[in-house]
């Protein structure tokens, strides 16, 4: 089992970072080894994404349920897929009008023996470019 822990302060709101991590459908645009996603039965507080990723040759998908809490905190949980279990949980508190702290706790372990032994090697670099990727999108899309 894999676990990591990332706490970045950013010069966005809480609102500008909520609406950027929810919104699973724009991940293969800035996510690099998010090759596709699907998302359906949206409600008020959940949804659900089928999510193809691609590391080199290996590309697996999964299915996550994806919940939030008063625009806070977003659970990402995989139902389906290579994972025994896998957990992504973000936390977003405002720290003033335009900065905010997001904190990310993420869990996981493969099925597949290969998988496990190559992602443990990697792991916290993915965890660390993964933070760079969603910074690197809030600059886009909130830099004027």
């Amino acid at each position: 089992m894999f676990n990591y822990k990332i706490v970045k302060d950013l010069n966005y709101s809480d609102k500008q970072m909520f609406d950027l991590i929810i919104d699973v459908e724009k991940y293969p645009e800035f996510l690099p080894w998010c090759k596709s996603t699907n998302i359906y039965d949206k409600g008020t507080n959940i949804f659900y994404s089928d999510m193809e990723i691609g590391f080199n040759l290996i590309k697996e998908k999964f299915t996550s349920r994806v919940t939030t809490l008063n625009s806070k905190k977003i659970h990402s949980e995989a139902i389906s897929g290579p994972f025994n279990k896998m957990n992504n949980i973000w936390e977003i508190e405002n720290l003033s009008h335009n900065k905010c702290r997001i904190t990310l706790n993420i869990e996981f372990d493969f099925k597949s023996f290969l998988l496990r032994n190559l992602m443990g090697k990697l792991f916290e670099v993915s965890a660390i470019k993964m933070i760079d990727a969603f910074e690197n999108r809030a600059n886009y899309l909130y830099k004027n």
